[in-house]
């Protein structure tokens, strides 16, 4: 300590004479500063002017004289406007001489202007005397001394003046030697002085001052083990170094709190994860149990549903305490008091405007035994669907961090629940619209089947009819069984594009792949098209360039082609034109049916493969069909791994495109 004021009081001392050495440094430049200004006064105010003035008189009097001598010797006139005008100017510069001068010029102006003024007496009688005449030039020999006599005067004044001025440099140059000398003399002091000022300062406060200071750099860069020296420097740096190891004591302190809360929602955030994975209201319930007492070391801990909850246990505990154990009397207790987002601590976290719980269930936490207690509501929405008690034996009240904690996990718990009970609702949902859905495809099967065997019968006859095996027949009865025939052949096709549509639901529509010619199929299935487009007056194009080989299922080929060409033939005007190409391109196949007939309006072509689909304008035409050609189409290139892609213009007409893959 005694060292401490001994560098105290150096350094005061120290500052105490830099300020008095500075306050010397400025006074003596302030004087250097009003004297130098007293001389450029001096100057530029009345020598200078003075100078100025004498010479502007001993000008006029020599323009005088020259413009005198100048008539007289010539007899121009104009030389007496010029000597007028000198007479003049001689007249403002003599006035404005006498202001100027001061007690120290009083004297030789006077003198001068007297010279001057007795030339000027002699030079008017000169000015009347003729030009070029004996008495002018009398009066120039006779005025040649006394212009002389004023010049003498002149110049006189002019060296009075210079040497004035000389001795006012000269006293300025002295004066700011003076100044610059006792100025470097006060600069070097000031400048040892703060040299061994720094040097103090450097040992005693700047040197452990850096010290500190490079801990805490080194602090911010990582090295968090760190301390200052607090046994070095002055009292202050003493201080700050010992104020910096407390606050990195308090900062260890306070990140290890922190890495325990981070470990603590890291846990809890898991702990949710698990609760919400679980697709079992009784597992995700078991799993918030274990995963809390874990987590935020509770004894006991104990889930209580709300009356009126449905699948779902109304207990759950650890170890199944409320069966027998200590929470029997608490797991007894209605949770009717708690509402959605309500939390309850025996501690000091219980929030003021949260009601208390009732009496029975404080008798009940006490008669567990337990030191602190927090309740907290388990939440699905706005719905309080259950109670979350934790209990410790012994040990520190619940902190604000695993309060928030817990009511964090009190609503993954309630989310948990919430979505567990759903899923179990739509696994029994489910599996009740599977059974109605197989006994459906049963029924459409067994419907199809007991059907197609009657129309295949009624069929055979009809065709045995008109082909007269029973007779000759009358053309109306020829008529009639032609309309039997095609509404058979109608019932037949939908017949089986039912059976194809219970193959596709039940999963058993696969394709049977081997090599096929598509030309060959392309070249029947415009054969078998041909009686449809000839009664609807409907031309029919090729462009196949065959053989066009690829790995498919005949079958569903052929199902892909008719259906294509049925519809368009089907929505072709009379004298309309369908053309089927086909074509491989790299590694695909491209199939193409174009039409030219009334085309799909724009808004509906989305729903083009939805199944039982008809476009508006066909139905409003009464055009016949189903709605499933183009479903079957579609799913049979799915099955082949193609692509299928519709180009339609109402009005103008529609492209169907078929991409599939060559294996």
């Amino acid at each position: 300590m005694p060292r401490d004021r001994s560098v105290g009081r150096l350094l005061t001392l120290a500052f105490g004479v830099l300020v008095v050495l500075i306050v010397g440094s400025g006074a003596a430049q302030t004087a250097a500063l009003v004297m130098q200004h007293r001389v450029v006064r001096e100057l530029s105010t009345h020598v200078q002017p003075l100078e100025l003035a004498n010479a502007e008189l001993r000008g006029a009097l020599a323009d005088g004289q020259q413009a005198l001598r100048g008539y007289l010797l010539t007899g121009d006139g104009q030389l007496l406007d010029t000597y007028y005008l000198a007479r003049s100017d001689y007249q403002l510069t003599g006035r404005r001489l006498r202001e100027l001068a001061d007690d120290r010029e009083n004297g030789a102006v006077a003198r001068q202007l007297g010279r001057a003024d007795v030339w000027w007496s002699l030079a008017e009688q000169q000015r009347q005397a003729p030009p070029r005449s004996d008495v002018a030039a009398a009066y120039v020999a006779k005025g040649r001394p006394l212009f002389q006599a004023f010049t003498a005067e002149n110049r006189s004044l002019d060296a009075e003046l210079a040497a004035r001025a000389e001795v006012l440099h000269r006293r300025s140059t002295r004066l700011s030697t003076v100044t610059t000398g006792v100025v470097i003399v006060l600069t070097l002091l000031a400048a040892m002085t703060a040299v061994l000022a720094a040097g103090v300062i450097r040992r005693r406060i700047t040197g452990p001052l850096a010290r500190v200071v490079s801990v805490i750099d080194r602090r911010r860069a990582g090295e968090l083990d760190l301390r200052a020296d607090a046994s070095e420097g002055p009292t202050e740096v003493r201080a700050v170094a010992q104020a910096i190891n407390e606050m990195a004591v308090e900062g260890d302190r306070i990140r290890g709190a922190e890495k325990d809360v981070e470990r603590l929602r890291a846990e809890t955030r898991q702990l949710g994860y698990r609760i919400r994975s679980h697709l079992k209201v009784e597992e995700a319930l078991q799993e918030a149990v274990r995963g809390l007492a874990d987590i935020v070391r509770a004894d006991h801990v104990l889930v209580r549903m709300a009356p009126g909850q449905t699948d779902v246990p109304p207990l759950v505990s650890l170890r199944d305490e409320h069966v027998g154990g200590v929470l029997k009397e608490l797991a007894d207790c209605d949770v009717a008091w708690l509402r959605s987002g309500d939390a309850w601590s025996s501690g000091e976290m219980a929030a003021a405007e949260q009601g208390a719980p009732p009496e029975d269930e404080r008798r009940a936490c006490a008669a567990a035994g337990a030191g602190a207690v927090l309740t907290v509501a388990v939440s699905g929405s706005d719905e309080c669907l259950g109670a979350l008690t934790l209990m410790r034996d012994a040990g520190p009240a619940w902190s604000e961090v695993e309060l928030r904690l817990v009511e964090s996990v009190a609503a993954d718990l309630g989310r948990g629940v919430h979505h567990a009970r759903l899923y179990e609702r739509e696994q029994h949902l489910v599996a009740r619209l599977q059974e109605l859905d197989t006994a459906k495809t049963d029924f459409m099967s067994t419907v199809s089947h007991e059907l197609r065997t009657p129309l295949t019968s009624i069929a055979g006859y009809v065709e045995l009819l008109l082909d007269a095996e029973g007779g000759e027949l009358t053309p109306p009865q020829q008529k009639m069984l032609e309309v039997i025939g095609r509404n058979t052949r109608r019932l037949r096709e939908l017949i089986e594009d039912m059976l194809i549509l219970s193959k596709i639901e039940s999963g058993s529509f696969r394709p049977s792949r081997r090599p096929v010619d598509l030309a060959e199929l392309a070249g029947h299935a415009m054969t078998a098209m041909g009686p449809a487009a000839a009664k609807g007056q409907v031309t029919l194009r090729t462009e196949v360039e065959g053989p066009i080989e690829l790995s498919a299922d005949p079958d569903q080929l052929d199902r892909i082609l008719t259906n294509l060409l049925s519809n368009a033939v089907k929505f072709s005007k009379p004298d309309g034109t369908v053309t089927l190409s086909a074509r491989r391109q790299g590694e695909e196949v491209h199939l193409t049916v174009a039409d030219n007939g009334m085309g799909i309006p724009p808004d509906e072509q989305q729903s083009l493969f939805a199944r039982f689909f008809r476009a508006s304008n066909a139905i409003h035409q009464a055009i016949p069909g189903t709605g499933l050609g183009l479903a079957i189409v579609r799913t049979i290139v799915d099955n082949h791994g193609g692509r299928i892609a519709v180009d339609s213009t109402q009005g103008v007409g529609t492209t169907v495109t078929v991409r599939l893959p060559v294996r």
